[in-house]
């Protein structure tokens, strides 16, 4: 994890937090990236940078619980069906 504190979140980063803690449509997520200009591609990848802060789990621990466990889930059956080989093996 990456230390902080929930001050080091930018209005950004707590707009897209705020926005997965509350049930949310495809529609409402792109109108946020267009709202903070990104590009909806990339919604996902700042997602997934945010949550392994110290000041997202600070400031929305159930959200970056949620897309930790969907992610271990997501990297599992990718293992499972022998798209992550270890390329020593």
């Amino acid at each position: 994890m990456v230390p902080g504190t929930v001050n080091e979140l930018s209005a950004h980063d707590r707009m897209i937090l705020d926005l997965e803690k509350a049930e949310h449509t495809s529609a409402a997520r792109d109108a946020l990236c267009r709202r903070i200009e990104l590009p909806p591609d990339e919604y996902t990848i700042v997602l997934e940078g945010l949550v392994d802060t110290d000041a997202a789990y600070s400031y929305a621990p159930e959200v970056v619980d949620r897309v930790r466990h969907l992610r271990a889930e997501r990297f599992a059956f990718e293992r499972r069906h022998g798209r992550w080989k270890n390329p020593r093996s």
